[in-house]
């Protein structure tokens, strides 16, 4: 159960960065960066994911493989749905990551042909996703917070 628990946050992730990725900045360094621009950066990427309807996508594909998911993990259908539930998919938004943000892991992963990483801090409300050379830091929902450290046994 914990490696699906993964998986889907992995998937998460990787959906979401890849719809971004596409219209985010590239992550080039040109010196300090303002909080505004952080700020900035981050309300292009949440209006990208709103319309490319990702979020929507992701869910769509959990549940297409909501079987899968329940046969890996000796759960009943019901019981995917009240995990995925706690997720809370539609409340993931692309957030500046914190000035005093410490790191407290990474987890390397591949999805539909996609390299990318998963980045964990010590405050379990923020991520950032890497792909294609792009960074994308999402603040994370409290009720999926529970499941991050669930993200290293999905390697």
């Amino acid at each position: 159960m914990k490696k699906v628990l993964g998986a889907l946050l992995a998937l998460l992730a990787v959906v979401v960065l890849v719809g971004v990725g596409v219209v985010v900045f590239s992550n080039t360094s040109l010196g300090p960066v303002s909080d505004a621009a952080q700020g900035a950066k981050a309300a292009v990427a949440n209006a990208a994911m709103d319309a490319t309807d990702l979020k929507g996508q992701v869910k769509s594909a959990i549940d297409e493989r909501k079987d899968d998911i329940a046969a890996a993990t000796g759960l009943t259908a019901d019981q995917v749905d009240a995990l995925v539930a706690e997720l809370d998919i539609d409340s993931w938004q692309a957030a500046a990551l914190p000035a005093g943000a410490v790191e407290s892991g990474t987890v390397d992963g591949s999805y539909a042909g996609i390299d990318g990483t998963i980045t964990t801090y010590d405050d379990p409300g923020y991520v950032t996703i890497s792909a294609y050379g792009q960074n994308v830091t999402l603040a994370v929902p409290e009720s999926a917070q529970a499941y991050l450290p669930y993200l290293a046994l999905a390697q």
